[in-house]
């Protein structure tokens, strides 16, 4: 048995074992019984950590071609040798890309937390959507109505790759109010911001790359830089955004592909880069010519003073690649976002949408037009505005009236999310158990890491739930954590009063 690494390569070293291995397996070169050699003897060989064969024996294990033997050591079970009448295995016919989709999937308890959120008993401050009920049911039905009258049946048929030409004037206007100059030229209609992030990481970044990440990040943005084989390398965020002040060494010793930001209510802590941090970025991309992919799906959710501008209203020079969506605003249904960006990426995302999509979502582009046109738009942001300024401000207050000892928390100037802080010998996970069995639950802080992270801290979404739900989930988050401070010690101090980080 011959194994060669190539040490210039960007696919890992486990996987370059692993494949080498299942080759020779299917060809038949290492039959049914044949024993592979000890991981620790392996590893020696190759010039490589045990942990790198363990990796690669581990992924052969899941499907089906080896097993391991007390005693015995690791022997091939499946291969060329097979029966016809086996079912297919499957595991052994997906790309890299199907393993890493497995391997970095929702964990176990999202999706119990999805399933949870979705049943009428159940308090869910897990979510990041914005409350459908806002959403008036009439003027979607005079939209429609509206739309069909003037568009005919072309409003259920294609569209040019790039979006219609009304839905991009619209999106070139907003922008342009807020600073931006971009021309409907310079946009491209993508179905959603998620989807035009993966469209970028595609074109932009190989596996084994590197990519700047705010830490914690934007929870499908992480699956997303993950599942393409990214290597990450997280910027902390405090009160102000990314800790710019840290991305010039990074940006030295990596050489990133891109920084990814989400600079305006930042997703989860809710935190807003400042404008000096906004000029003090760009201008590192703009020296060490690395693109921005700013990411502002919260930007006109303010609740009291508007944010600054985005990045890309600083930008003259094309460095940063702006992604938003009416998801938040309007409805997520619609699935219309956009990207922003130079020719030379709008053409190649064009080209790339043309053999993966198609065009984007026709409907819900002719439907943002027509609100656009009634005024309704502006009208539905305000009304977010202004129904989830409450919600924050009751999450506030009850996270006060808790008085729980070394818990914080951010209060947030819009978005959708309050980043919470709990007493350092509490894991959030524990206090989800508890919270989950009183039909509460929210969204431990630690999955939003690209690497470990602190493990007491939680996102609370405050844009879903009602003011009375608000109110009642805080309080079974506050009986939980007592709870769980008595447990190691039944005579606790008393507690001080919480506060929260302005």
């Amino acid at each position: 048995m011959e194994l060669h690494l190539d040490s210039e390569s960007t696919i890992p070293a486990y996987v370059q074992i692993r494949n080498q291995l299942r080759e020779q397996i299917m060809r038949g070169n290492l039959p049914v019984s044949a024993r592979l050699p000890p991981e620790r003897e392996l590893a020696r060989s190759l010039g490589v950590s045990r942990t790198t064969v363990v990796s690669a024996y581990d992924e052969l294990k899941a499907e089906g071609l080896i097993k391991g033997h007390v005693g015995r050591g690791t022997t091939v079970v499946g291969g060329a040798t097979w029966t016809a009448a086996q079912p297919i295995a499957w595991p052994a016919h997906f790309s890299n890309l199907g393993r890493r989709l497995i391997r970095h999937a929702q964990p176990s308890e999202l999706l119990t937390l999805n399933r949870l959120s979705a049943q009428p008993d159940v308090i869910s401050l897990a979510l990041g959507l914005p409350d459908p009920t806002l959403l008036p049911l009439e003027r979607l039905q005079r939209a429609w109505e509206a739309v069909v009258g003037r568009v005919g049946a072309n409003v259920v048929g294609a569209c040019s790759v790039q979006g219609t030409p009304a839905v991009r004037e619209v999106i070139a206007a907003r922008m342009r109010e807020r600073g931006a100059a971009v021309g409907p030229e310079g946009v491209i209609v993508v179905n959603g911001s998620q989807h035009g992030l993966d469209i970028l990481l595609r074109l932009l970044a190989e596996p084994g790359d590197t990519v700047l990440v705010e830490a914690p990040t934007y929870f499908g943005a992480l699956q997303s830089f993950l599942a393409q084989g990214v290597r990450l390398v997280g910027v902390p965020v405090d009160e102000e955004g990314m800790d710019v002040q840290r991305v010039e060494f990074l940006l030295a010793r990596y050489r990133p592909r891109f920084i990814y930001t989400v600079p305006t209510y930042q997703n989860p802590t809710g935190a807003t880069m400042s404008l000096e941090r906004r000029e003090r970025l760009l201008a590192l991309a703009q020296r060490y010519q690395v693109p921005i992919v700013e990411d502002d799906p919260f930007g006109d959710l303010h609740f009291d003073e508007p944010p600054p501008p985005p990045i890309k209203a600083l930008d003259r020079h094309g460095h940063v690649l702006y992604l938003s969506t009416f998801s938040k605003n309007l409805s997520p249904g619609l699935r219309v976002g956009w990207l922003a960006a130079p020719d030379p990426l709008i053409e190649r995302v064009a080209l790339l949408n043309r053999v993966t999509e198609l065009h984007p979502s026709t409907i819900g582009q002719h439907l943002v037009v027509e609100f656009a046109r009634q005024g309704w738009l502006e009208e539905q942001i305000e009304l977010a505005r202004s129904v989830y300024r409450e919600r924050r401000q009751a999450m506030d207050a009850a996270l006060r009236r808790q008085r729980l000892s070394e818990m914080r928390w951010m209060v947030p100037g819009g978005g959708m999310f309050l980043w919470l802080h709990l007493p350092r010998q509490v894991d959030a996970q524990d206090l989800l158990v508890e919270t989950g069995q009183q039909g509460v639950v929210f969204l431990p802080g630690s999955l939003m890491y690209p690497a470990s992270g602190p493990r007491n801290v939680c996102r609370l979404n405050f844009s879903m739930p009602r003011q009375e739900a608000i109110e009642q989930g805080i309080a079974v988050i506050g009986a939980g954590l007592r709870r769980l401070l008595r447990r190691p010690a039944e005579t606790a101090d008393e507690p001080v009063v919480a506060n929260p980080i302005v």
